[in-house]
C-alpha cells in the first residue's frame, strides 16, 4: 500500500515537473510554441505523415510511435503535449513554414525580448537640440544593436538562419521609420513650446516627453529664475505680441521632412532575397500602411495640442486680466513626439510677503 501512494506521489511530481518544463519553454519562446502548436494540428496527412518521419529521424523510431499514437489526444486536449516535445517541434517546423508566417513569430520574439530604455534631460528653450538630439540618436540606436539571446538561439537552431535576419532587418527599420516620423517634430514642438511660455508669463515649469519605439526621453525644460524686482512688479511680461504658436514656415519645414518616410524601410527591403520579398509582400504592405496611419495621427495629435495650447493661453489670459487673485493652472498635452505638461503659476500672496519683509527691512534700518 505504501507503495501504491508512493508511485502516485512519483506520478504527480513527475507531470508537475512536465507542467513546468512547457510554462518555462512558453515564457521563454513568447508564447510561439502554442502558435507551432496550432500548425502542428492543422497541417494535412501527408505533411504530418512527412513530419513524423522527420521527427524519428532526429528522435528515434519509438518516439515517432509515440508521436503517431498521441496526435489524436494531444489534439482534442485529451492529453497536453510536453514540454520535451513542444521544444522538438519549436525546432523542427519552423525552417518549413513560409517566411510570412517566420515574420509573424520573430516579431513576438522581438515585443518579447526588446527592452526599452529610458532617459533623462535638463535643459533650456536655447540650448534644448545640443541636449536632445545626442540623447535620441543614442535611443533609437538600440533597434539597430538588438539580438535575440543567445540562450534562446541555441535552443532553436533555425532563428540563426537568412529568414530570421531579414526579419529582424524589417522590423528594426519600422522602429526607426516610427521614431522619424516622432522626432522630425522636436523642431517645431519645441519653438511651440517657446511661444507657450511667451504667451503665459507666469509658467512655472514645462516637462515634455519624447515617446519613441525604443524608449521615452522625459525632458525638463528649466525656466527663467525671475529677480525680486520681477517678482514685485508682476513677473516676465508677454512677449508674443500677438505670435502664432506656430508660423506657416515652420509647419511647412515639419511637413518636408516627412517626405521621406518609408526610406529606411526600402533600405532593409534592397537586403533581401527575391524569394524573400516575394513571401514579405503582404507583410510590408501591411507595415507600409501601418506608417501611413501613424503619420496620420501624428498629425492629428500635434494640430489637436496646438489647439488646445492656444485655448489654455486664453483661458490663462483671461485669468489675468478679470482677476488679480491667485491661479493655477495645470496643463497635459497628446502631441506629435510625445506628451507635453505645463504648470503656470500666479501666487500674489508671495509678492505681498516679500512686499512686507522689504518694508520691515526699511524700518527696521531708518530706526537704527
Amino acid at each position: 500500500m505504501a507503495r501504491y501512494y508512493g508511485r502516485r506521489r512519483s506520478g504527480r511530481n513527475w507531470g508537475a515537473y512536465h507542467v513546468s518544463q512547457r510554462q518555462q519553454l512558453t515564457h521563454m519562446f513568447a508564447g510561439i510554441d502554442k502558435d507551432i502548436q496550432k500548425i502542428f494540428f492543422s497541417l494535412s496527412e501527408q505533411s504530418l505523415d512527412t513530419l513524423f518521419k522527420r521527427y524519428g529521424q532526429l528522435h528515434g523510431k519509438s518516439a515517432e510511435n509515440y508521436a503517431r499514437k498521441t496526435f489524436p489526444n494531444w489534439k482534442s486536449g485529451k492529453t497536453n503535449l510536453s514540454g520535451q516535445t513542444a521544444e522538438r517541434l519549436l525546432n523542427l517546423i519552423p525552417p518549413y513554414l513560409p517566411q510570412n508566417v517566420k515574420y509573424e513569430l520573430i516579431t513576438k520574439l522581438r515585443n518579447h525580448y526588446f527592452q526599452k530604455k529610458n532617459s533623462h534631460v535638463s535643459t533650456t528653450n536655447e540650448r534644448w537640440q545640443a541636449d536632445v538630439f545626442p540623447v535620441v540618436e543614442e535611443l533609437i540606436k538600440v533597434s539597430s544593436d538588438f539580438k535575440l539571446p543567445e540562450s534562446l538561439v541555441n535552443r532553436a537552431a533555425w532563428l540563426a538562419n537568412g529568414d530570421v535576419e531579414a526579419a529582424n532587418k524589417i522590423l528594426a527599420s519600422l522602429e526607426l521609420e516610427e521614431a522619424k516620423v516622432r522626432s522630425n517634430y522636436l523642431d517645431i514642438e519645441f519653438n511651440r513650446i517657446q511661444s507657450l511660455v511667451d504667451h503665459m508669463p507666469h509658467t512655472q515649469s514645462i516637462r515634455h516627453c519624447i515617446e519613441l519605439p525604443q524608449g521615452n526621453i522625459y525632458v525638463v525644460i528649466e525656466q527663467e529664475k525671475q529677480t525680486l524686482m520681477q517678482s514685485l512688479f508682476g513677473g516676465r511680461k508677454v512677449t508674443s505680441g500677438g505670435k502664432e504658436l506656430v508660423t506657416r514656415e515652420q509647419m511647412q519645414s515639419a511637413l518636408t521632412l516627412q517626405q521621406s518616410r518609408g526610406s529606411l524601410l526600402n533600405i532593409a527591403l534592397d537586403d533581401l532575397t527575391e524569394q524573400q520579398k516575394k513571401q514579405l509582400t503582404q507583410s510590408v504592405l501591411d507595415a507600409r500602411l501601418g506608417l501611413d496611419i501613424s503619420q496620420a495621427e501624428a498629425d492629428q495629435r500635434f494640430g489637436n495640442s496646438t489647439r488646445d495650447m492656444g485655448n489654455t493661453i486664453k483661458a490663462v489670459n483671461s485669468l489675468e486680466q478679470s482677476s488679480k487673485s491667485d491661479y493655477e493652472v495645470k496643463s497635459t498635452f497628446k502631441t506629435a513626439s510625445g506628451t507635453t505638461d505645463i504648470h503656470v503659476k500666479k501666487n500674489n500672496n508671495t509678492v505681498i510677503i516679500i512686499v512686507a519683509i522689504v518694508i520691515g527691512v526699511v524700518v527696521l534700518a531708518m530706526m537704527k
